[in-house]
């Protein structure tokens, strides 16, 4: 799984970064979350707004065939941003 973190745009938001993971040769999927939430550091799934009976909700662009696939798959992004995070520190010439 070969992951490209970057950082988001406006730093006034609870998103530390964005990430694009490559699934398959040819094949990235764009626009997972790093958050920083009131209960530490979390990956989200890309997602879309929308508006189903004058109420907004978001709608996962990404789908896993289990909540354990889910789970792993996400707590290796985190694993990778961690990797990302501590060389972007010790390297300024990655900033």
């Amino acid at each position: 799984m070969e992951t490209e973190f970057y950082e988001p745009r406006y730093k006034d938001g609870k998103i530390v970064a964005f990430a694009d993971v490559e699934v398959s040769e040819g094949i990235t999927l764009k626009g997972f979350r790093v958050v920083n939430g009131d209960k530490g550091l979390f990956a989200a799934v890309p997602s879309r707004p929308v508006t189903v009976e004058g109420e907004t909700r978001y709608m996962n662009l990404v789908t896993f065939a289990s909540p354990t696939d889910k789970e792993a798959f996400l707590a290796r992004l985190l694993d990778g941003y961690d990797v990302w995070k501590k060389a972007r520190h010790t390297d300024p010439a990655s900033r």
